[in-house]
């Protein structure tokens, strides 16, 4: 499931620059010749890990809405933070997707993923991508994705990936809520201790640290 995670978050931030004013026809075409485009020019075995990560960042950053990402993980502890506080956590929370899955890229360049559907959300500006990530190998099975975008501005941006009806900011959130509540507990500011957590994890990320995180 990790692996596909990583898999899905480099072709999600590719897919999604589509500006407002697209049917959900354009956008179901523009989406899967992007992905299409994705797998040849980023999975690329000749690639090192170090020279994915500047690409990848810029893709992930311009692509995702990591400050609507990071108050829905943050939750209640998210209430009454400064932008500045909101900033720090956004950017460390980016930077520990980054390079929790920039050196898993080289193993699926021969991966394929295929839009089978795009609907309008609820919301307005909200859309719901259903996908499927097709086994290439004897033994794997296939994996049905959602993708949750929303429109920012001008274009298109994901704000969740659902995997087998696992919600990755779902996840998120549920791994942190112990974190956060300990440190409320304990007198501490919740987001400030988190962001700290989160920044060390990166830091040893970066140094090649096997430590595990999500």
């Amino acid at each position: 499931m990790k692996k596909i995670i990583g898999f899905l978050f480099v072709l999600l931030t590719m897919s999604f620059n589509v500006f407002a004013g697209d049917s959900v026809a354009d956008v179901k075409v523009y989406t899967q010749n992007l992905i299409d485009d994705a797998i040849v020019k980023i999975f690329n075995k000749n690639l090192s890990p170090n020279e994915r990560v500047i690409p990848f960042r810029k893709i992930l950053n311009d692509n995702f809405d990591f400050d609507y990402i990071s108050k829905f993980v943050l939750g209640v502890y998210g209430r009454g933070i400064t932008p500045e506080q909101l900033d720090k956590f956004s950017k460390q929370f980016a930077e520990l997707n980054v390079y929790s899955y920039v050196k898993k890229f080289e193993s699926y360049s021969d991966s394929k993923i295929d839009v089978v559907d795009v609907k309008e959300g609820k919301k307005q500006g909200q859309y719901f991508v259903s996908s499927k990530v097709l086994a290439m190998n004897s033994g794997d099975k296939d994996y049905s994705v959602d993708w949750r975008i929303m429109k920012v501005g001008d274009k298109y941006q994901v704000i969740d990936i659902i995997i087998e009806g696992v919600s990755m900011v779902m996840s998120y959130k549920n791994e942190y809520a112990p974190i956060l509540k300990s440190a409320s507990d304990e007198g501490k500011n919740p987001v400030d201790v988190l962001t700290d957590m989160i920044e060390n994890k990166v830091i040893k990320l970066k140094l090649g640290d096997k430590a595990t995180v999500k």
